[in-house]
């Protein structure tokens, strides 16, 4: 049996979301605190901290003085101010590959509901409203141009070829996927009549597709975006959409929706590209065994 004085963690979440399972690991594990909001008073006890995706702003963290470690739920570590962990030698984690086939999934539901005008022809045969004038497109045959080819664009650009799609990928290093081809970015654009962007951004920050980007595509193009807004300026895509530049955008909206609420053809999803029965197991489980290890002493990856 273990005698050793077990850590206490504060577990930014309410306990009812972790399965039971999943749960007795992390008691056994840990002291666990469970509360949403610790900033109402100092917690001088807690040494590790779980959280989502949650703003961590150095006033919020200096509530918790014995802090050592940071454990974030999410792949994304931006919202934690990371300066002040490193000022405070304060560890974090983050918690990668979990999303599985889920968002590449979601891809592609983006892209069908696009090209299918699925949602104009739901509210159709809801209203008997017109639709005549929805004209969809084929894909077998298209051109898939997948923008990052890491584990979710590979996973995208293989369910776009089962659709019949000819894929083509550009990507920062050179990378190989039967049956696909590696190409420029600009090459990509000219050419792809459904653009997935799957990619981080980049480390100066800064759009991957901007208004000279977007004058490059077919004006029957399609962007579907499952990574960060900012890869898309959003300035440039409402020129695009409301001039006919291009076809119709899919995006999963990870910041606020309300300026792309107004934008022509366009389906929107509230960051949700993830989010599944398979993968939400998948996150808990990933942290969990992240967790386990932190409390056990054992080496584990971090991202500062």
């Amino acid at each position: 049996m273990n005698s050793e004085p077990r850590s206490t963690a504060l577990l930014n979440m309410v306990r009812d979301d972790v399965p039971d399972d999943l749960r007795a690991r992390i008691e056994r594990a840990v002291r666990p605190v469970w509360v949403r909001d610790w900033a109402d008073r100092p917690r001088p006890e807690v040494e590790i901290l779980v959280t989502p995706h949650d703003r961590l702003t150095p006033d919020r963290l200096a509530a918790l003085p014995g802090l050592r470690v940071v454990l974030a739920t999410s792949t994304a570590v931006d919202y934690v101010d990371r300066d002040y962990c490193a000022a405070h030698g304060v560890r974090v984690h983050n918690t990668p590959d979990y999303t599985g086939s889920s968002v590449a999934e979601h891809a592609m539901a983006l892209m069908l509901a696009v090209v299918r005008h699925i949602p104009r022809l739901d509210d159709a045969a809801r209203t008997d409203a017109d639709s005549a004038g929805l004209v969809a497109r084929e894909l077998t045959g298209a051109v898939a141009g997948v923008v990052g080819l890491g584990g979710i664009g590979r996973r995208i650009a293989t369910l776009a070829q089962g659709f019949g799609m000819d894929v083509q990928f550009a990507n920062r290093s050179p990378r190989t996927l039967v049956g696909a081809r590696q190409v420029e970015l600009a090459t990509l654009l000219q050419t792809s009549d459904v653009v997935f962007l799957s990619l981080p951004l980049p480390s100066g920050g800064g759009a991957v597709l901007g208004v000279s980007e977007f004058a490059l595509l077919k004006p029957s193009a399609v962007v579907v975006n499952v990574s960060a807004d900012e890869l898309i300026d959003r300035y440039a895509l409402e020129r695009a959409l409301t001039s006919g530049r291009i076809a119709g955008a899919g995006l999963d909206v990870i910041g606020d929706p309300a300026p792309y609420r107004d934008l022509p053809n366009t389906v929107l999803t509230p960051r949700r590209a993830w989010y599944t029965r398979e993968a939400v197991r998948r996150r808990a489980a990933t942290w969990v065994d992240t967790l386990c290890a932190i409390a056990g002493g054992r080496p584990v990856n971090r991202v500062l």
